[in-house]
């Protein structure tokens, strides 16, 4: 290689004859670097000369205040060999030590002898990829190691690892790791280029950093590097690495985000990945500090299904249903023993709620409702949806759904319900026959009422009363979710026996008469339940009662009432029963317990008048 010396004053210029170095650093390991030449220090350059060069400029001036430097570097040992001008101008003067290397944009800094001043001259020097040194060399690093900075990355150096430059992002993750005295410790190759998606990667003692345009520099090291491996690295399907490993959870747990996932690790449950829907609803859990906890097993795929397992439970997804989880406990118990998804209830369409003081739970083919004193019973999804509403009034289940010829059964606490495809019907099991008379009204049915002895007397000993304070046509009560006798009977609310009863009594409006409801809406609420009833009981004698009154002025909305709805019946061609002022027919307007309500004396006045009512009526 030629090269052309011109005096100019006390400093000499080296220029590069015809040949000027260009060097494009790929990816984060710099740009194009300006045109500079410099002689690359050989065996003779430390040579003693005759004469001491002279020390001048920014170079002189380190040289002469800075003690360290003078220590370091010795004596010169050659002129400034300088190139370039304005804000490219930079020199480098050889001494026994080192070098001093200036540039107009880094200033005047030490490099000394050794392992980073042989790699910086090997790469060209200021001239090559690395540049102008921006710090003096650093040396006493952990175990024997030094290092500097230049103005496109860092040259580090230990006896095990040899010197190696890191620049860029990849420099910068290093760098919030702790450098050499944190946790990835030194660097032991240099980057390499040609990941997918232009992708980059340097090793280092104890780890790695992966970098790509999408997702910068982040380390990758430990349990969770080494399940990202075994998922493919960047051509797995988690890809790159999207975030520092996150220390300090829970139980001494880390994690870290890539692309398209999580690697999460505990001391107790080793690395697992999180992907997709599960890792989502994990996530809308409190992840590791939700009930679930971390994950114990990787994600498994099952016919249409996939589930993976968790310190806390087990979570569930299928585009069909959704993530959902059975957690802990006696529910996800009985979950797990009927077969899980892949058994009798299928896949969970809910997580575990609590209802009414218990916990429910639903899945694809029924529902598990959990009771304090009862444990977790199977209710299929139509009677779950009728106890659901007042459940208070059932009790807990007591035993699991059950199906036979009458229809699918469910066993509560206190009573028992059989819901019928064949009608979409839910019923009481009750068993009924033409010698029974089902009942449904208000408190007028309380005690032993006119309606049941009457009924009895008539011919009729088996009772199925269904009485609820408050109900009218119109009126609601709190017992069967707010609503009307008309309403809850519509929306099974009110359960019927099943079958056949030789009779079905209808008493209700005296509410109706106290809420002051209006005759239209009276008249269309009758109408809709005497039609319920009517489809529910296609061969039963339906029969109408009036309102149960006296002949007193406090009575004349009860009595107008009556007259109301037994018209409505009569123009239906239903049978039907006025009531109107029968209780002081009876000689029993002075047996009351307040201004609606008879006491026993009087329902036993009043319940032979009844029966011959009825007989009459029915042509008995």
């Amino acid at each position: 290689m030629g090269f052309t010396k011109t005096a100019m004053g006390p400093v000499r210029r080296w220029f590069l004859g015809s040949m000027a170095v260009a060097l494009l650093v790929p990816g984060t390991l710099g740009a194009a670097l300006p045109t500079q030449t410099f002689a690359v220090p050989d065996a003779a350059s430390t040579t003693v000369q005759a004469s001491t060069p002279a020390l001048t400029g920014a170079i002189g001036h380190l040289y002469n205040t800075s003690a360290w430097a003078r220590s370091v570097l010795l004596r010169p040992t050659g002129a400034e060999e300088c190139s370039g001008s304005g804000s490219n101008a930079g020199c480098v003067q050889r001494f026994a030590g080192g070098d001093i290397a200036w540039s107009a944009r880094t200033g005047a800094r030490v490099v000394v002898n050794g392992p980073v001043r042989t790699s910086w001259w090997g790469a060209d020097g200021p001239a090559g990829f690395h540049g102008y040194p921006a710090t003096d060399t650093a040396s006493g690093l952990r175990n024997g190691g030094s290092k500097q900075s230049f103005e496109r990355g860092t040259i580090t150096y230990s006896p095990a690892t040899g010197a190696q430059r890191t620049g860029g992002s990849i420099h910068l993750a290093w760098g919030r790791s702790g450098f050499e005295g944190g946790f990835l410790g030194y660097p032991v190759t240099g980057e390499s280029t040609g990941l997918r998606d232009g992708g980059a990667w340097q090793a280092f003692e104890r780890g790695f950093v992966v970098w790509s345009p999408a997702t910068g520099a982040h380390p990758s090291m430990g349990a969770i590097r080494e399940r990202w491996r075994r998922a493919g690295m960047e051509e797995g399907e988690l890809g790159y690495p999207a975030t520092d490993e996150a220390l300090g959870l829970k139980s001494g747990g880390s994690s870290q985000e890539y692309q398209r996932g999580t690697i999460i690790w505990s001391p107790a449950t080793g690395a697992k990945a999180l992907t997709g829907a599960i890792r989502s609803y994990w996530s809308s859990t409190g992840g590791q500090n939700g009930a679930l906890g971390y994950p114990v097993g990787e994600e498994v795929r099952q016919n249409n299904f996939v589930y993976q397992l968790f310190q806390g439970g087990t979570v569930y997804w299928s585009a069909a249903t959704g993530a959902h989880s059975t957690t802990h406990g006696d529910v996800h118990n009985r979950y797990n023993s009927l077969g899980g998804a892949a058994g009798q209830l299928g896949l969970p369409l809910t997580d575990k709620l609590p209802r009414a003081g218990g916990l429910v739970q639903q899945f694809a083919n029924g529902w598990l409702v959990w009771g304090p004193a009862t444990g977790a019973r199977i209710v299929g999804h139509p009677t779950y949806k009728v106890w659901s509403i007042t459940p208070g009034e059932f009790g807990w289940p007591v035993k699991d759904t059950w199906t036979d010829g009458r229809g699918a059964h469910v066993a509560f606490q206190k009573l028992e319900t059989i819901w019928s495809d064949a009608t979409g019907e839910l019923y009481s099991a009750e068993a009924v026959d033409a010698s029974t008379a089902v009942f449904l009204g208000d408190s007028q049915l309380d005690m032993d009422s006119w309606g049941e002895q009457g009924a009895r007397a008539a011919g009729y000993p088996r009772q199925v009363v269904r009485s609820i304070g408050g109900i009218g046509y119109v009126s609601g009560s709190p017992a069967v979710g707010g609503g009307s006798a008309t309403d809850a009977l519509a929306q099974d609310r009110i359960l019927l026996p099943q079958g056949n009863p030789g009779l079905v009594v209808v008493t209700l409006g005296g509410n109706d008469a106290r809420i002051g409801a209006t005759d239209a809406a009276i008249l269309s609420q009758a109408n809709r339940l005497w039609d319920e009833l009517r489809r529910k009981y296609p061969r039963s004698t339906i029969l109408i009662n009036g309102v149960l009154s006296r002949y007193d002025a406090s009575h004349a909305q009860r009595r107008w009432v009556d007259g109301l709805v037994t018209r409505e019946a009569a123009l239906r061609g239903w049978p039907r029963i006025s009531m109107s002022g029968t209780a002081t027919i009876a000689g029993a307007a002075g047996d009351y317990l307040d201004g609606a309500h008879m006491n026993q004396t009087g329902h036993n006045k009043v319940a032979p008048l009844y029966a011959s009512a009825i007989k009459y009526v029915l042509g008995k």
